[in-house]
């Protein structure tokens, strides 16, 4: 029996996070319904920011500001 693997519509991007709110913009046409940090330049928690995300930009917040790679999806 063989299973159809679903695509994956997902963004790849790299930013740095400060410890206010951070406005990230991203490309991938709409609301994320979630981030993986797959990088980081610090040992910092990453969060979400009070902001509700958009199809546009995501918020982010860091216990310490760090250079992040994350993955969109």
């Amino acid at each position: 029996m063989s299973t159809k693997s679903p695509s994956l519509d997902a963004h790849v991007l790299s930013t740095t996070v400060g410890t206010g709110e951070t406005t990230i913009a991203h490309t991938l046409g709409r609301v994320p319904e979630d981030a993986f940090i797959t990088l980081k330049s610090a040992n910092s928690n990453i969060y979400r920011g009070p902001t509700a995300w958009t199809s546009s930009n995501i918020y982010l917040q860091a216990s310490v500001a760090a250079t992040v790679t994350l993955l969109l999806f």
